[in-house]
């Protein structure tokens, strides 16, 4: 007898259930299910298919199980675990599982009993059901006006169509034992012995307390562990699925030979394996050759994997090799006689490491293994192993060790194994036509090696791992993709950067630009190259170059070249410019004599500088940052940058131009002290050309167009097109994801850089209920939409309330209990919108317009439509639901702001 449990209830399973009682599980519950259960079945390919079952979650195994044999369908991604199954999925599903649909009707020709109502396409499968005694019409009606076929399946009901299918149904008739579950005066009169029968029979058991719960409904993670857990009575037969033992197997594939035939699966990182006896997956290394295995999956991929029984079903003989005569005939020898052996031209002669080698290599008096397998009956040899013995061959592989001591390498051979062998004087190793000794050779090198009586010859390395170099920084191409370095014998080498580089200096990670590349005084690095000889991680080491970011000029002799600069700290430095400086400023082919007009005193620069050599200098004509101080007397804006350093910038009060977002005519008088801007210079003198006001704005987006880069947006009943580009669009969290993560009639924060946009953002904005209120603290805790806790403290910005239009400062109209809305301002602030409550009886829902319908008291003015927000909360207790998946005269509460639905909560 079998016994498991899941979630509260136990079940046994002592007989076979046939298959009419498997079920076919799509993956949503109530309307939405009807788009699912349409659609032909499509077994799961990876363990990740659906999002809302996690790596592990109590049921995983059965439903991918499930998935991966064709039998449950997902819709949109989701499996919805926890939703309940109805009559008719019900039985439509067993009617799938059984194969019997080859019986079905047309939708049309179906002939239902009066008064028993499913929907259309479920018709073919409960009119069959019927027929075949699964239902019998006159115990299945409609009640109270709702269809018999959306309603949810009860425990009651399921063990008696359990009873009826396994051909108990006599006993159960005949029965008047009642069960012994402290509910059974709740167990229906006529179900009793059904109940009874199914207790006895170990097919079903009760739940906490030693109850039955017999309306109780079945969830669909339930039934999926149930009916997975039957196959082990049965022996169904899906597409794609196989139950055989493993005759052959790699990282990458694996084949099982069942009833004569031998089919192929290919792995991968998101098949899925488990063992007969467990619900926790294990690891690919798990499955070993000759175990009996299922497998299943669609276009020859192994989603599913599980290992029936462990045991590998073969015998190993041991003996001394004495040769092989005629065709395909092996003699061992013992001390008495000569017992021969009949192999075919698949069985595997290996050496002591696994690796294949010819039969004719084998040395007489070698010890070898021959395994035979004891599965078809055949008794075949599958291979003749060399236990001891010399070994001669060629191969390819990858060094996993070297042991200088012992004159050892050990190989992981072409077949996955690991053999090691002793090289001699006359070992050769080469790479790319270099000769190397064996100190050079390095784990987890490519190589291809010949060994002779078990020495090593030869060792031809094909890629190298990766390797140090310790040299001076000489050069980098423009783009970054190369860098030249001089080795400590002078030599000049260019080699590939890698695309990830990883740059560090002082120990903190920095980029290419950062280095310094000098003929003579290059920074000295140590450079890592991966096999293929790309440069994948620079340190510099002993930095001695000076580099000062945002230093103002002081004063500059073009005769000798000597620049003094002042630093942001007020110290004083001087360096020599020559031909060989490096030159940054706004022309296209910066030179000496063109740089030199601009270095006057005031000026930014950056610059870099070994000793008084400059290496280079770069012109610096904008800051953004902070602004400290407007002084119209002095005609000067003072900025604090982001590095901390604070610069003043002359202005003129007519020439330099203000922009700001919804200022026409701005000047420096709109700018005030904590306004973030972006201050450009003329390029011919010290002083602000314009200054770019940073300002944030909130909007609603009502149209997106990311062919030309539009974006339309609306505040306050006026509508605005702005262009952004894609990569500027980002989610609440900060991460890009461009015009395709824009919702319409969703809030963004729009940020301008004059009148520019620089960046859209999608606004923090919630929904959920208020769980606590600190007038104290001044804080409001709020439980979201997707389970979290959120706190907001007045104490670090300002709070406000929305309710019923008026906007009241602080938090002391709001109560614990209330559903709101909760929105991060721009300037950091938090608006709760309070949302008014509505219940009402559930109509239908318009998925082109987004509109919820309701029922209403004829001959009333009530409103019986409203709009649905584009983030709207929507579910039963604190499970998540489609509002597809809501059914006329559902009981359902609106959460309104302005008859727009912001919560919809089904009771």
């Amino acid at each position: 007898m079998k016994r498991f449990e899941q979630k509260g209830e136990t079940f046994q399973m002592k007989k076979v259930v046939p298959a009419i009682l498997a079920v076919m599980i799509t993956a949503s519950g109530g309307a939405s299910a009807l788009a699912a259960e349409t659609t032909s079945p499509v077994a799961s390919s990876s363990v990740s298919t659906f999002s809302d079952v996690k790596s592990g979650y109590w049921a995983e195994k059965h439903i991918y199980k499930l998935a991966a044999q064709g039998i449950v369908l997902g819709q949109n991604g989701q499996f919805k675990p926890g939703n309940n199954i109805t009559r008719q999925e019900a039985i439509t599903m067993a009617i799938r599982f059984a194969g019997a649909d080859r019986e079905l009707g047309s939708i049309e020709a179906a002939t239902l009993p009066t008064g028993l109502t499913v929907n259309n396409y479920f018709k073919p499968y409960v009119d069959l059901a019927i027929k075949q005694g699964i239902i019998k019409s006159a115990e299945e009606k409609d009640v109270d006006g709702k269809s018999w076929g959306t309603q949810p399946a009860s425990r009651e009901w399921v063990t008696k169509i359990l009873v009826r299918a396994i051909g108990k149904e006599s006993e159960a008739v005949a029965s008047s034992t009642p069960t012994s579950f402290a509910d059974n005066a709740n167990i229906a009169k006529d179900n009793v012995g059904y109940v009874s029968t199914a207790v006895k029979l170990g097919i079903a058991q009760g739940v906490e307390n030693n109850k039955f719960n017999p309306t109780g409904a079945v969830t669909r993670a339930q039934m999926a562990t149930f009916f997975s857990r039957a196959e082990a009575y049965i022996t169904p037969t899906y597409a794609g699925a196989t139950t055989g033992i493993v005759t052959g197997l790699t990282d990458s594939s694996l084949t099982l030979l069942a009833d004569g035939t031998s089919t192929t699966y290919a792995l991968d990182t998101k098949t899925a394996y488990f063992t007969a006896d467990s619900d926790k997956q294990v690891q690919a290394s798990s499955l070993q050759l000759y175990t009996r295995v299922m497998a299943a999956g669609t276009g020859g991929k192994a989603a599913y994997v599980e290992i029936v029984d462990p045991k590998a079903q073969v015998e190993t003989i041991t003996g001394q090799f004495d040769r092989i005569t005629g065709t395909n005939t092996l003699f061992l020898r013992t001390e008495n006689d000569y017992p021969k052996y009949e192999y075919d031209p698949s069985t595997a002669f290996l050496d002591q490491n696994g690796n294949k080698i010819e039969a004719k290599s084998i040395s007489a008096g070698s010890t070898i293994s021959l395994l035979r397998e004891t599965y078809s009956g055949a008794g075949r040899i599958l291979t003749i192993q060399v236990t001891s013995g010399n070994v001669s061959k060629k191969d390819t592989g990858t060094i996993t060790s070297v042991d200088s001591a012992t004159g050892t390498v050990t190989f992981a051979a072409s077949t996955g194994l690991s053999e090691s062998y002793k090289w001699d004087a006359s070992t050769i190793i080469r790479y790319q036509n270099e000769i190397l000794s064996a100190a050079d050779l390095k784990a987890g090198s490519k190589v291809s090696y010949t060994i002779e009586n078990n020495i090593i010859r030869t060792i031809e390395v094909t890629q190298s791992v990766e390797r140090t170099i310790t040299a001076s920084l000489y050069q980098t191409s423009t783009d970054g993709s190369t860098l030249t370095y001089k080795t400590d014998s002078g030599a000049l080498e260019v080699k590939l950067v890698a695309a990830n580089v990883l740059v560090t200096i002082d120990g903190k990670t920095a980029q290419l630009s950062d280095l310094i590349a000098d003929k003579t005084q290059g920074d000295r690095v140590s450079l890592t190259l991966n096999g293929s000889g790309e440069v994948t991680q620079i340190v510099v080491q002993n930095r001695e170059a000076t580099q000062l970011t945002f230093a103002s000029v002081s004063s500059y002799d073009s005769a000798t070249g000597v620049l003094a600069v002042i630093d942001s700290t007020g110290k004083p430095y001087a360096f020599t410019l020559n031909a060989n400086t490096k030159l940054t400023y706004n022309a296209p082919t910066p030179t000496l004599k063109g740089i030199e007009p601009l270095l006057v005193k005031g000026r930014g620069v950056n610059v870099t500088a070994v000793g008084s050599r400059l290496l280079s200098i770069e012109i610096v004509d904008r800051y953004e940052g902070v602004i400290q101080q407007v002084n119209n007397g002095n005609s000067a804006l003072e900025l604090k940058l982001d590095s901390g350093t604070i610069v003043k910038l002359p202005y003129g009060a007519v020439s330099t131009v203000v922009q700001a977002y919804g200022i026409n005519n701005a000047n420096m008088s709109n700018l005030k002290v904590g306004d973030r801007v972006v201050a450009s210079l003329y390029s011919d003198r010290v002083a602000l050309q314009s200054v770019a006001l940073q300002t944030t704005k909130q909007f609603r987006v009502t149209s997106v167009n990311p062919s030309n880069n539009r974006l339309t947006v609306e505040q306050n009943g006026v509508a605005t097109s702005i262009v952004v580009d894609n990569k500027s669009i980002q989610n609440a969290q900060g991460t890009q994801i461009g015009y395709a993560g824009l919702v319409t009639g969703g809030l963004v924060d729009v940020t301008f850089s004059g009148q520019e946009v620089s960046k859209v953002r999608v606004s923090d904005s919630v929904i959920g209920s208020i769980q606590s209120i600190d007038n104290a603290t001044r804080t409001v805790t709020v439980s979201t939409s997707n389970g979290a806790i959120r706190t907001y403290s007045a104490a670090n910005s300002a709070l406000s309330v929305n309710q019923n239009g008026t906007v009241i400062s602080g938090i002391g109209s709001l109560s614990t209990g209330q559903h709101v809305q909760a929105v991060v301002q721009p300037d950091g602030s938090t608006s709760f919108t309070v949302l008014s409550a509505l219940s009402k009886s559930f109509w239908k829902y318009d998925s082109l317009t987004q509109t919820v319908y309701v029922k209403i008291t004829p001959g009333t003015n009530e409103r019986n439509t409203f709009k649905l927000a584009p983030d709207a909360w929507i579910h039963q207790g604190s499970a998540n639901i489609s509002v597809q998946s809501l059914a006329g005269d559902d009981k359902i509460v609106l959460y309104l702001n302005n008859n727009v639905v912001y919560e919809l909560v089904k009771q």
